[in-house]
């Protein structure tokens, strides 16, 4: 999914005003120097949440990083309006906004009123189907208001391009040809919040022998399955053989029916399927007969993106009806690191598609197909890749890549270590073929797997080990133990323990503790720390140090993970300085000291 930003970009404004008026109030600073900058805005990431007929969730994360040393405090109110053609359709407040140092994530949430639905839709009627998107957003402070700049952005549809046509076609009922249509049209009559007039019109010959004569035209329309228009229309239209004429059916929308539509609407990914069906009943030889009229029923597919500004599309697409469509099918993908010198690593995805239908059937000139490629672990999104194209008739290979950014593989390392040394794994390669009434996957089943580590299993806490300092035996170091602390996105700490027991009649003193921990020869942690520690005659201490490992340090690390086919070679090594009697020893603490080959499989390779 690409990140949606418009409902969210109003959020750096406010950043800012919050950054400016805590400095115009003053900042008291009692010691120490006082660092500024303004917050940036790292990601935004819009989209929608919960869906029912009443109401739609607009969901909204931004990612924030403040170098300042001063966090913004949460003092800020922010209120914000969406607007659709000047129809407010959602309001809220986040209250006490604020932006502490360092990595941030605000999330806001608000809820769209679905029953401003219909007049939004009669607004974007008669504007041309023309819809501006408003966020009107505004900031309250403790002695300040401000209202800042709305955010806009324009979206547009073309319904009516489907019934707009110069194409000659022809109606049959039976074996028999009734019509020749020449020409077809339509225009939207004046929409209300209650019901949307839409005029459909075709102009036709009748090239049979007889009159042709039409005692009632009906309609139903669909959007999503939902009916929001069905009925019938008085009078008759007679074509007098070798005449022609022109005649129109006048069919309503019930607006009522919109926010449901709405919720399938947005539901469906903002994508819509209007159907509309008309027919006419024909008396023919002393019978009647109900017959569909295919020149004025299409079915049209469109889409909006409200929240974000991209792309709108509308087209016109076969009807089901006596059509025969073979679906096509995934016939293999594959999935292969990119592990470049210098840029981000990725994942290339490769995927071969058949299409059975032959060139020149009615769908070998409108499939196109959708791949998308993402890998999901323990819900951090590693990579996300997607690709569109036509669909040609026989095999059509497809590529999709997705960047890895260091930032990505510290926030899955720091979840995986909190989760226990587990990842839950999900593998999506999505592949679907829109043949125009419907979107049809045609394989790459989600892939869900658990990855686990033990890297801190080599530690040996019932071992004890004899030390020497000059030669002499002078005491012993046991139940040795390692555990993993809270991992941040910056640190991951191992907090690490052992019992120091002093056999001799004279105190020994630990001056000093070091490590160095490293994975494929990249050094995540080196340290020596000085240390006052003394440990009595003939007893014993418990000595405790927790080693930083730097995450900044995780993205060579990932690099030479893959370059070796997800393998990576763990090296924990600790000391202590021991004095006695003088004499200074380094002592190597071989119980917490050890190398371990750590292995993944994140993609899960499989042939389809």
């Amino acid at each position: 999914m690409t990140p949606r930003n418009l409902f969210g970009k109003f959020v750096v404004g406010i950043l800012s005003v919050c950054v400016i008026t805590a400095g115009g109030l003053g900042v008291a600073v009692t010691s120490g120097i006082l660092t500024v900058g303004q917050p940036t805005v790292e990601e935004v990431r819009t989209d929608w949440g919960a869906v029912n007929p009443e109401t739609s969730e607009i969901r909204t994360e931004i990612d924030l990083h403040n170098p300042s040393s001063v966090g913004v405090p949460g003092v800020a109110d922010v209120n914000y309006a969406v607007e659709m053609n000047d129809v407010t359709v959602a309001e809220g407040t986040s209250n006490d906004v604020g932006v502490p140092t360092g990595e941030s994530t605000i999330s806001l949430s608000t809820q769209m009123d679905n029953q401003k639905i219909p007049a939004w839709w009669a607004s974007h009627i008669n504007n041309g189907e023309q819809t501006t998107v408003s966020i009107q957003p505004a900031i309250s402070l403790p002695l300040v208001s401000k209202n800042l700049p709305a955010e806009e952005r324009s979206f547009e549809t073309n319904l009516l391009g489907a019934f707009e046509s110069n194409e000659t076609q022809t109606m049959t009922a039976g074996e028999k040809t009734v019509l020749r249509v020449t020409e077809t049209d339509a225009e939207w009559g004046k929409a209300t919040e209650e019901r949307t007039p839409l005029n459909v019109g075709a102009t036709v010959e009748n090239p049979a022998s007889g009159d042709v004569a039409f005692s009632q035209l009906g309609y139903t329309i669909t959007m999503n399955d939902v009916t929001v228009a069905e009925g019938t229309t008085d009078g008759e239209v007679n074509v007098a053989p070798g005449e022609k004429t022109t005649f129109a059916i006048d069919s309503t929308f019930d607006n009522g029916k919109l926010p449901t539509w709405w919720e399938s609407h947005v539901e469906n990914g903002e994508q819509t399927t209007m159907d509309v069906q008309f027919y006419a009943t024909v008396d023919e030889d002393g019978k009647t007969k109900k017959v569909t009229l295919p020149f004025l029923s299409k079915r049209v597919v469109f889409t909006t993106d409200a929240l974000g500004g991209g792309e709108t599309t509308t087209k016109t697409v076969p009807r089901t009806e006596a059509t025969k469509f073979q679906p096509p099918k995934l016939q293999s993908v594959e999935s292969e690191w990119v592990v470049p010198e210098t840029e981000n690593t990725g994942i290339r995805t490769s995927a071969v598609v058949q299409n059975p239908n032959q060139p020149g059937s009615l769908f070998a000139d409108r499939l196109s197909v959708d791949a998308s490629y993402r890998v999901l672990m323990n819900d951090v999104q590693l990579v996300e890749g997607q690709t569109s194209r036509t669909l040609d008739s026989g095999r059509t290979d497809l590529e999709l890549s997705g960047d890895i950014t260091d930032r990505e593989v510290q926030q899955w390392w720091a979840s995986h270590v909190n989760n226990g040394e587990e990842t839950d794994r999900v593998v999506e390669r999505d592949v679907t073929v829109d043949a125009g009434f419907a979107r049809l996957p045609v394989g790459g089943k989600a892939e869900r797997g658990t990855i686990t580590t033990d890297m801190l299993g080599p530690v040996d806490s019932s071992s004890t080990l004899d030390f020497s300092v000059a030669g002499r035996q002078v005491g012993t170091v046991s139940e040795t133990r390692a555990k993993w602390g809270d991992a941040t996105m910056a640190e991951t700490p191992i907090e690490s323990s052992a019992v120091v027991k002093n056999d001799r009649s004279e105190s020994i003193h630990i001056t000093e503790i070091g490590s160095r921990v490293t994975m494929n020869d990249v050094v995540l942690a080196d340290e020596a720390n000085e240390r006052d520690i003394e440990i009595a005659s003939n007893s014993q201490a418990t000595i405790r140090d927790t080693v930083q490992l730097d995450n900044s340090k995780l993205g060579a690390w990932w690099k030479t993970h893959l370059r070796q086919g997800e393998e990576s070679t763990l090296s924990v090594e600790y000391y202590v300085i021991v004095e006695y009697q003088g004499y200074t020893e380094r002592v190597e603490l071989d119980t917490l000291n050890y190398e371990k080959s750590v292995t993944t499989d994140m993609l899960g390779n499989e042939s389809a």
